[in-house]
C-alpha cells in the first residue's frame, strides 16, 4: 500500500532543496515556472533534470518538439518575489519578464541576470512517471552570475535564505 500523499509531502519537505525558475523560449513570448525539483544527473556529458507536473503550461510547452530547450535560473534569497510569481503564473497573455533584467540564452529562453547562476539546456530526454514528467537537459551553457548572493532554499514547505 503506497504512503498517504500528505505524509509523503510532509516527509519530502524535510529535505532542503534549491529554488529555481525554469524559463522556456521563445524570447518573444516566454514562459516560466518555479521548481525545487532539479538535479545534476551527469558530468560527462553534462546533464541536469527537472520534474514538471503533468497538465501545466510548462509541461505542455516542453512536450512541443519546437521548443527544444529550457533555462534553469537558480534564485537568490533576494529573488523570493520572482519565485513566488512564477509559482502561481498561469496566464501567458502578459509578458512577466519585463520587470527584471533579462538576456536571452542560446536556447532562446530568458536568463534572469540577477540570479545566482543559470544552466541553459536542450531537451535530451523525457520520462513520464506518476503525475510528473522528468526532463533531462543536455547542458549547452552555464555560468555563475552572482558569487556573493545567498541562495533561496525550500525547506518544510516554505522558502528560506540558505544559512552561510
Amino acid at each position: 500500500m503506497p504512503i498517504e500523499r500528505t505524509k509523503f509531502q510532509e516527509t519530502a519537505g524535510m529535505v532542503p532543496t534549491g529554488v529555481a525558475v525554469v524559463t522556456l523560449p521563445p524570447a518573444a513570448c516566454p514562459h516560466g515556472v518555479t521548481v525545487n525539483s532539479f538535479d545534476m544527473v551527469s558530468l560527462s556529458p553534462p546533464l541536469v533534470s527537472i520534474a514538471l507536473p503533468d497538465g501545466t503550461k510548462a509541461h505542455e510547452l516542453l512536450q512541443e518538439t519546437s521548443i527544444g530547450g529550457f533555462c534553469l535560473n537558480v534564485l537568490t534569497a533576494d529573488q523570493r518575489r520572482l519565485g513566488r510569481y512564477f509559482a502561481d503564473v498561469a496566464d501567458l497573455s502578459e509578458n512577466p519578464f519585463v520587470a527584471e533584467p533579462v538576456r536571452t540564452a542560446a536556447s532562446d529562453a530568458p536568463v534572469f541576470e540577477e540570479s545566482l547562476a543559470y544552466i541553459d539546456c536542450s531537451v535530451h530526454d523525457s520520462y513520464e512517471t506518476g503525475d510528473h514528467t522528468i526532463y533531462v537537459g543536455a547542458v549547452e551553457s552555464a555560468d555563475v552570475l552572482n558569487r556573493t548572493a545567498t541562495p533561496l532554499t525550500h525547506f518544510r514547505s516554505d522558502w528560506h535564505a540558505a544559512p552561510e
